[in-house]
């Protein structure tokens, strides 16, 4: 407990300036490029478990990921650019791609059709999955918090609720500890908080003081104003039938994210994805529902995006 905890505390103090203040934007890309290299290599080595890779293919595979999150993210580019319109290059890269990950299948020996699955699984669940995450914050630290909030607040009361009121199993063959009391209540207050957060954004973070300036520099109200038309021509109680459900969901994924997680686990008789981080295990055991719900979270904001664009001054 003492090690997660020390952990945890450095983590927030080396991601929370890297992730919040714009002259480590560059920084901030840089990490989840190492992220990515990273995780693979903990998805490669649970898989080895049964069977190892040769060198060159698990090369191979972490640079697919990259690939994928390189294109889906456009990452490496400033606080201008939008990736929800910079995603031509999917149509050029899924192919690509594609073509490359088969040829495997010739190209190295021992590499089968079963051995395809794995590779897009970690491809598209690392890659995909962190790309979202540099999506959202381009499109501004609100969506990042918004993003950890639904996580942290489904993680904190889900255990809190779970461990003093939990009687019915929710996946007992993945996860004997975890509750429906637990996941009820994890998904409730997650969804009160992380919604209040995104409709009163600018109430409680009004430019003009230290912190509104730090994180509210542009003077939004809610998460989805300066974005969408939906935050910018309607009223809060509109703006809620959107954001409330959202929430909720996102909640939901973000106990669906930490299940695969403990299933993968389980199928591969594996405690941690890696050890990177002392008292948590790998990157992947740290942040998978971080993934999973910035995955789902990308996808919502970038439909709303195409169906009521902001309005362009």
């Amino acid at each position: 407990m003492k090690d997660r905890l020390v952990t945890g505390l450095i983590l927030a103090a080396i991601l929370i300036p890297i992730v919040s203040i714009e002259i480590f934007l560059e920084m901030f890309q840089v990490l989840m490029t190492l992220f990515v290299i990273i995780a693979s290599y903990e998805m490669i080595r649970m898989y080895e478990s049964r069977k190892k890779f040769q060198g060159l293919l698990k090369i191979g595979i972490v640079l697919l990921t990259l690939g994928t999150f390189f294109s889906v993210g456009g990452v490496l580019g400033n606080l201008e650019h939008n990736p929800l319109q910079a995603n031509g290059a999917l149509s050029i890269t899924i192919p690509i791609f594609t073509i490359i990950l088969l040829s495997f299948l010739v190209l190295f020996r021992d590499f089968n059709g079963e051995d395809v699955g794995k590779a897009l699984t970690i491809i598209n669940y690392v890659g995909l999955g962190a790309a979202s995450i540099v999506i959202l914050r381009f499109l501004g630290v609100r969506f990042i918090v918004y993003l950890l909030l639904i996580t942290s607040a489904t993680d904190i009361f889900a255990y809190i609720f779970g461990m003093k009121y939990g009687k019915h199993k929710l996946a007992p063959h993945i996860s004997p500890k975890k509750s429906w009391e637990g996941a009820i209540a994890g998904t409730v207050f997650a969804t009160i908080i992380a919604s209040s957060f995104a409709l009163f954004y600018g109430s409680v973070f009004y430019p003009g003081t230290w912190i509104g300036d730090f994180v509210n520099s542009g003077g939004e109200q809610t998460l989805l104003d300066n974005f969408s038309t939906l935050g910018e021509n309607n009223p809060l109680w509109v703006q809620a039938l959107v954001i409330v459900p959202v929430t909720f969901l996102g909640s939901i994924f973000a106990q669906i994210g930490d299940l695969v997680a403990s299933r993968l686990k389980r199928t591969y008789n594996i405690k941690d994805f890696g050890t990177i981080l002392p008292g948590h295990g790998g990157l992947l055991d740290r942040f998978d529902s971080v993934l999973f719900v910035a995955m789902f979270l990308t996808a919502v904001f970038l439909l709303i995006y195409r169906i009521y664009p902001a309005i362009i001054v």
